[in-house]
């Protein structure tokens, strides 16, 4: 059977997880805290508590996997915890399954744009700012070691989104009219 880590089981990485579950795969979710593992063990998948930061913790951790995405989240935190969760999480999942296809959850806040233009798969990956900056260093660990990255943009979870539903609704701005998703 094929095994999967979902390194950061939070909105992103649930959904993942029971999608691969449901698709016949053995899944592994890790969370940061020991709470979170706990509030997540009656899904139908193996949840641990491993910082993924913690070069020892993830070495500590037994078995193989086939494919590990990274999906964590610093939950809008500062610069010293995008280089923990980012930057070292990517590191030490790297060293501890180098066989394993690696995919990393990134963000389109790697790219220059931030005046409104459009940003397309084309555009400069130049961040301007220190956390883009880091996303894309971790990136680019991923795509050295024939990874793949993904440049999610809008993420939200349950509860988030007002800004998204005002405007399905039509109750953003001058829009005046319901969006079909």
């Amino acid at each position: 059977m094929r095994r999967i880590l979902i390194a950061g089981c939070g909105y992103l990485g649930q959904a993942t997880a029971g999608l691969f579950q449901d698709a016949g795969w053995e899944v592994e979710g890790w969370t940061m805290s020991e709470k979170s593992a706990e509030d997540l063990s009656s899904k139908p998948y193996r949840v641990a508590a491993v910082d993924i930061s913690n070069a020892g913790k993830v070495s500590a951790r037994a078995g193989g996997f086939d494919v590990v995405i990274h999906c964590a989240s610093t939950r809008g935190g500062d610069v010293d915890l995008y280089r923990q969760v980012y930057l070292n999480g990517v590191r030490n999942l790297l060293g501890r399954f180098p066989e394993s296809v690696m995919l990393f959850t990134s963000s389109t806040s790697v790219y220059a744009q931030t005046d409104g233009e459009w940003a397309t798969e084309e555009s400069a990956a130049e961040p301007k700012h220190e956390p883009g900056k880091i996303l894309r260093e971790a990136e680019q660990l991923v795509l050295d070691q024939s990874g793949i990255v993904v440049r999610l943009a809008g993420i939200y979870g349950p509860g988030r989104a007002a800004r998204c539903r005002g405007f399905r609704f039509g109750r953003v701005g001058n829009v005046r009219h319901r969006a079909r998703f």
